[in-house]
């Protein structure tokens, strides 16, 4: 601690980090940005004032926010600082998908806290949406579209527009990669319901269970909606491209907007859309979990309970 504030060791400065970069120099709570890891040291953009550090070095603060993405650094960054009992915050889907039930147990075993909120949905509050409910009632289903470039894609080639005219506009858009193959192969999907799931059920499920089918190839018919359906019960997972009919409330997702719904065992139906993607977003979505820190909370994702 620096005086009342934490102490943050930023590791990654894309357009996430550097949204949250301003976002800790310039908000309300009682933060420092005492490091920041980046691969291009030459970026234009960075702080002068900050220490560009090793993410070793970006270890060594009293919280540490990894929005690099991949596995194997983020893995042991992730690993080293839980295991010293301090916070590690994320917005790296692959990592909580692949890792999560490890890094839940070193967390609940050093006291520490592990948060991710912004790896599903963006700006979206999907992962506290569903765990408030599954606090509150036991979920029968989560279904929804976490994928926001497959929408954008998907909603154009209803509108007529061929499967490679429309990747190409999504790509121009900023929606989609240069190597679009993560989302249209429905690898984004399925890491995001593996997240959304084990946090519904209290039983970390890895991104290995989830029946995923992309949308390479597919033919969609103009004037149809075809949207890429992520869904999942207790008993199990998937990510397919589907049909919707007219009066389906996902049928009218375009562009960037997610929608989630969670159907308790009562019935009852909740639902919370709004932009998946975007570093402003994304951005006060690590925010709010480091809000949370500053409170004195201290939540792990996956935990057991």
């Amino acid at each position: 601690m620096d005086g009342d504030r934490l102490r943050i060791g930023l590791i990654g400065y894309g357009t996430v980090g550097s949204a949250l970069g301003r976002l800790v120099l310039d908000g309300p709570l009682p933060l420092q940005l005492a490091g920041i890891s980046v691969r291009n040291r030459r970026r234009a953009d960075l702080p002068d004032d900050i220490p560009l550090v090793t993410p070793e070095e970006a270890l060594d603060n009293d919280v540490v926010v990894e929005l690099a993405g991949g596995l194997d650094g983020p893995r042991e960054w992730a690993r080293a600082t839980l295991d010293r009992g301090a916070p590690y915050v994320t917005a790296n889907k692959a990592l909580l998908a692949t890792h999560g039930g490890e890094l839940a147990e070193i967390a609940e075993r050093r006291v520490a806290a592990l948060l991710g909120s912004a790896s599903v949905g963006g700006g979206t509050p999907m992962i506290e949406t569903t765990t408030h409910l599954a606090a509150t009632g036991r979920v029968a289903r989560l279904r929804g579209l976490v994928n926001a470039t497959t929408t954008y894609i998907l909603a154009a080639m209803g509108d007529g527009r061929s499967y490679a005219d429309a990747v190409a506009e999504a790509q121009k858009a900023g929606y989609a990669e240069a190597d679009a193959s993560f989302d249209v192969e429905g690898r984004d999907a399925a890491q995001k319901l593996a997240i959304l799931a084990s946090v519904a059920w209290g039983r970390w499920r890895p991104e290995s269970d989830v029946a995923a089918t992309g949308i390479v190839g597919l033919d969609v018919q103009a004037g149809s909606t075809v949207r890429l359906v992520a869904e999942a019960t207790e008993a199990g997972m998937s990510v397919a491209p589907s049909e919707l009919a007219a009066d389906d409330p996902l049928a009218n997702a375009r562009g960037i907007e997610s929608i989630l719904e969670i159907t308790l065992d009562d019935d009852s139906t909740f639902r919370v859309s709004g932009p998946g993607a975007g570093g402003d977003v994304t951005a006060g979505a690590v925010y709010g979990d480091l809000a949370r820190l500053v409170a004195g909370e201290r939540p792990i994702l996956f935990a057991r309970g």
